[in-house]
């Protein structure tokens, strides 16, 4: 089974609602344009020297010899293998042979300043640059948990929920001089392109796309999410303020929120008893205690969580606070199966502001536990006893 490309959008949206003096208004869930760049460079692997190497090499360089002959009469060595030497400082760049004549290369010189046998090899690795403005991706990008895709579409499989992906338009060329200006870089390792490579060449490129959510406040701002952070993503937002994102999401039709709930909740089956309520200027459907239990009601986990609609949401909600704190177990146990939650510390820090999202008090390990045990949850209590041994 395909891996996820990136965590519900009810959790960008539990995120950003608590930020000091933050509105949200609407979400866009979007595929950010890349450019996958292929590249190859020569990269110098440190290697221990083999004696007989060592003492050539500085022969060449201290002595003032440049000849096989001479090499073999001063390190009182047979020819065979003092030729067999040379032939591999030859061959790994180390020494050079002008028509006989043997010399050191800056990289024999470099060997021999650090105590270490540099010999080159060909390595490839991918830079990633986002399209809006051309500015390469730091290294968290590169992190395995992060997603890129090659094409503009996302398997139903890996969805987190039924939120729908587009690709956000961007008409601008790939410019070739993006991977030149990037080497040229004092912080290019911070851009994933080590320090250490030389030669550097371009050998391909193709489109990407990174899952994302930006999220519309109602001042204009915009917030990014990507599985980049555990929050927001600085680097998306610096880019969207940068450039011209922000006018391709006002040009969106906002719609009235009332009218759109309103819609909504006359379409829908499973919250079509709800009321829509205005709470602290986001918008609730409130739903009676008892829509929540074992099939075919509403499961717990509903509670706290987001609805999408026409890049609007709206948050499921119960007056009674049982129900809440059953949904706090319910989701709490949730995140112990995460895989990204491999720490207790971690575990207890999610459930802590699940709880504040949950407007209950928090629960404890004890309390979870207990929970499963109820339920016959036995696969996520084995999760929560794996963090507790620090196993996870």
């Amino acid at each position: 089974m395909k891996r996820r490309v990136i965590y519900p959008a009810t959790r960008a949206v539990e995120h950003a609602v608590t930020q000091p003096g933050v509105r949200p208004l609407r979400l866009f869930a979007v595929l950010w344009p890349l450019w996958q760049v292929e590249t190859s460079a020569q990269v110098y692997d440190g290697q221990d020297f083999e004696l007989i190497d060592h003492f050539v090499l500085r022969a060449l360089h201290e002595a003032d010899i440049h000849d096989r002959p001479g090499l073999a009469r001063l390190l009182g060595l047979p020819p065979g293998i003092v030729e067999r030497c040379v032939a591999f400082l030859i061959a790994i760049q180390l020494v050079a042979d002008d028509g006989g004549r043997l010399r050191v290369r800056e990289l024999g010189r470099r060997s021999l300043r650090d105590g270490l046998r540099y010999v080159p090899s060909t390595s490839r690795l991918k830079v990633l640059f986002e399209r809006q403005t051309g500015r390469p991706l730091p290294r968290p990008y590169y992190d395995s948990a992060v997603t890129v895709l090659d094409v503009a579409k996302v398997a139903d499989e890996q969805l987190g929920d039924r939120t729908r992906f587009r690709s956000l338009f961007t008409a601008a060329p790939y410019d070739p001089q993006v991977l030149p200006r990037l080497a040229e870089r004092t912080d290019r390792a911070e851009f994933n392109l080590p320090t250490q490579l030389r030669e550097l060449r371009q050998e391909n490129v193709r489109e990407g796309y990174l899952p994302c959510y930006l999220i519309e406040t109602t001042d204009g701002q915009l917030l990014a999410y990507s599985n980049v952070a555990e929050h927001r993503d600085s680097f998306l937002e610096q880019v969207c303020a940068d450039s011209a994102v922000e006018h391709l999401i006002e040009a969106e039709d906002t719609g009235d929120p009332a009218t759109i709930w309103r819609t909504w909740l006359g379409r829908s089956t499973a919250y079509k008893g709800g009321r829509l309520d205005r709470a602290g200027g986001r918008w609730r459907v409130v739903m009676a205690a008892g829509t929540f239990g074992e099939p075919p009601r509403l499961p717990p986990s509903r509670v706290g969580a987001y609805q999408f609609w026409d890049n609007h949401f709206i948050q499921v909600w119960c007056g009674d606070v049982a129900v809440r704190r059953a949904a706090l177990l319910d989701r709490a146990l949730g995140v112990a199966t995460v895989p990204a939650v491999t720490t207790l510390a971690d575990f207890q820090t999610r459930v802590r502001y699940l709880a504040e999202v949950l407007e209950v008090p928090e629960v404890s390990v004890a309390d979870l536990r207990r929970h499963a045990g109820h339920t016959g949850d036995t696969r996520r209590l084995q999760s929560l006893d794996a963090l507790e041994r620090g196993t996870a």
